[in-house]
């Protein structure tokens, strides 16, 4: 079965056989993910390791997953390399976490200014996940309108694994479907943020629409 088939039957099945298959099929550049990037900040814990993986299964399988599902439909051979940058992310999330703690204990920690984590997932059905999926759509429209041609398609994946996933240029860079270096994505990221918020402004006043609301990590392209 086809990675995005496996994807689809474990978002539209109860059953233990594809959701098992998924933990197999992504076991190893998970916990590699993981391990390698624990051992760039000087940290080796088997028990931490397990623990991560844990954790990047809960991102990728959270709301039955549906932005697993929606990557793997649009970009079924990068599908790989999301998972791997999920599974550095959450990493990178916990080593942030940790050094934070122990700055708040009174030890200084240092982390890498240009390391950010994956986008927080927010709770369905609520006045404010509505308000933000309007806010996207009209994001997109805007993302339609300032982006043509055969790289239309590669500038949106762009924008929505920075934005959205919290991919880092880096990350995004290495993903063999994007075809640019980290300073060619870090030059998409910025053009298309001010066209995007140029396109947004030019809404505000216009009955119905958020865009006076700001999307999630929609500001931040600055700082890679």
């Amino acid at each position: 079965m086809k990675t995005t088939e496996l994807i689809k039957a474990c978002a539209e099945s109860d059953h233990a056989m594809p959701w098992q298959a998924l933990v197999l099929q992504f076991q190893r550049p998970i916990s590699l993910s993981v391990l390698r990037t624990l051992r760039r900040w000087g940290i080796s814990a088997p028990d931490i390791v397990e623990d991560l993986v844990q954790e990047t299964y809960l991102k990728l399988c959270h709301d039955r997953c549906r932005k697993l599902l929606r990557f793997a439909i649009d970009h079924p051979d990068a599908v790989n390399g999301y998972v791997k940058t999920v599974a550095t992310n959450v990493t990178h999330d916990y080593i942030k976490s940790q050094r934070t703690q122990k700055r708040g204990n009174g030890e200084v920690g240092q982390f890498s200014d240009h390391v950010e984590p994956e986008a927080r997932s927010e709770s369905s059905g609520g006045t404010e996940s509505i308000r933000a999926a309007v806010l996207m759509r009209e994001i997109d429209d805007c993302l339609a309108e300032c982006t043509e041609g055969t790289a239309q398609a590669r500038d949106r994946l762009i924008f929505w694994l920075h934005y959205q996933q919290g991919m880092t240029a880096t990350a995004i860079a290495a993903l063999p479907v994007v075809g640019l270096t980290t300073k060619g994505v870090e030059s998409a990221i910025f053009r298309l943020t001010r066209e995007v918020r140029v396109r947004m402004t030019a809404r505000k006043g216009q009955p119905g629409s958020p865009s006076g609301s700001t999307a999630k990590g929609f500001g931040r392209a600055e700082s890679y």
